[in-house]
């Protein structure tokens, strides 16, 4: 009676037994049937989403690439071997490194054949037969890896332009605010002559004046390094022309310079910040009142081209010499600093506001010849091209 029990006992043991695996099976496919559906929900997200996804095996092939991912590292296929790039050195000694038991990954920033900057985060991941839904290798050993990227090439570059702001900014203000402290040291000085103390007023006036200007467009310039969009909406460039040779109409006057404009019309509009092409026209002009000769004029011209608005600044001064022609729009470069006010700045301003309006800024000159000066031009385009 007793081992009747037992087998009795026995048989009850193993029913249980397998109802338990058999429950335990039965959950694990549901879990692994909710997995896959909701991966399956999750890669169209992923084909959208604004960051590079990227998974590999050992061999460095990937089995996966979003199409954010292909962008950024120039991949034409969404699976396949990766190229023989520098970068994919970097990759592998980051996927090494994260599998060797780091669960927080490794991170890095590379500079790309393209120039840009990428961000990414390697990741241990599974098995590559645990995910179906990405067409993997069935049965694979391999182990599976995750890259997560950023395109930081807009926050890179803004954070050096800053670097380079305050570098610059400070190198440029030590000799405006030495002359302001030993001119103040001379108004201090007891006895002084009238005559001194006017001279050194004068300096003063100008070298605070220096600053400000230095100040302001530096400051112009930073923001326009930095920011990563800028205004853009229909312009009235002849219009906007006519207010900016406006403003510097009493300064020719004063030099006894001619200011006049010859323009196509109707002009069609162009796409722009209006503000920042005001500040181009602005800045072209006050240079070429500056440097040029009393008698002198200054023509602006606006004429339709092919490609979009062809603009001209051109002055009959006395013209750049060919050396310090290529080195005009550089910052801080002057010409005859000893001869003129200035930050330095102005033609590295219109350059840069000029790129952002996809556009570029060509300048020649003569100094030789019955008919000298200097011409700055560029092309602006038309906002039904820019529609296109």
């Amino acid at each position: 009676m007793l081992v009747l029990d037992l087998r009795w006992l026995l048989f009850g043991f193993l029913l249980i037994l397998i109802v338990v695996v058999a429950v335990a099976v039965g959950v694990d496919r549901r879990l692994r049937r909710r997995a896959l559906l909701s991966m399956e929900k999750m890669l169209p997200v992923l084909e959208r989403a604004p960051f590079g996804w990227l998974v590999l095996d050992d061999n460095l092939v990937y089995h996966y690439a979003n199409p954010c991912a292909r962008r950024l590292l120039g991949l034409t296929a969404a699976s396949g071997p990766l190229p023989d790039e520098e970068w994919v050195y970097h990759l592998d000694d980051d996927r090494a490194t994260a599998w060797q038991g780091d669960t927080s990954g490794c991170y890095r920033s590379v500079l790309l054949p393209s120039k840009q900057i990428v961000r990414w985060w390697v990741i241990p991941g599974g098995d590559l037969s645990t995910e179906p839904a990405l067409s993997f290798s069935k049965g694979s050993e391999q182990r599976l890896t995750t890259v997560f990227m950023l395109d930081v090439t807009t926050q890179q570059r803004a954070e050096r332009a800053a670097r380079f702001l305050i570098s610059d900014l400070s190198h440029e203000l030590r000799t405006p605010i030495a002359t302001i402290l030993t001119h103040l040291e001379v108004l201090s000085l007891p006895n002084i002559s009238e005559e001194i103390s006017q001279q050194s007023l004068r300096f003063l006036k100008e070298e605070s004046r220096r600053m400000a200007r230095l100040v302001n467009d530096m400051l112009e310039f930073g923001r326009l390094e930095t920011s990563t969009e800028m205004e853009s909406r229909p312009v009235d460039l002849l219009a906007l022309v006519e207010e900016a040779m406006a403003q510097i109409t009493s300064q020719a006057e004063e030099r006894q310079m001619a200011l006049s404009l010859e323009a196509d019309t109707p002009l069609p509009p162009v796409i722009g910040d209006p503000d920042r092409l005001r500040r181009v026209f602005l800045n072209l002009l006050d240079n070429a009142v500056k440097f040029s000769r009393p008698g002198d004029r200054v023509v602006v011209s606006l004429r339709r081209g092919e490609q979009g608005i062809e603009c001209a600044v051109c002055d009959s001064g006395p013209g750049i010499p060919p050396e310090h022609l290529p080195h005009v729009t550089r910052r801080f470069y002057r010409v005859e600093p000893e001869k003129t006010e200035g930050s330095g700045l102005g033609l590295a301003l219109v350059e840069e506001i000029l790129r952002r309006h996809q556009s570029h800024l060509e300048i020649e000159s003569r100094t030789q010849g019955e008919e000298t000066g200097t011409c700055a031009r560029f092309v602006l385009p038309l906002m039904e091209a820019n529609e296109e």
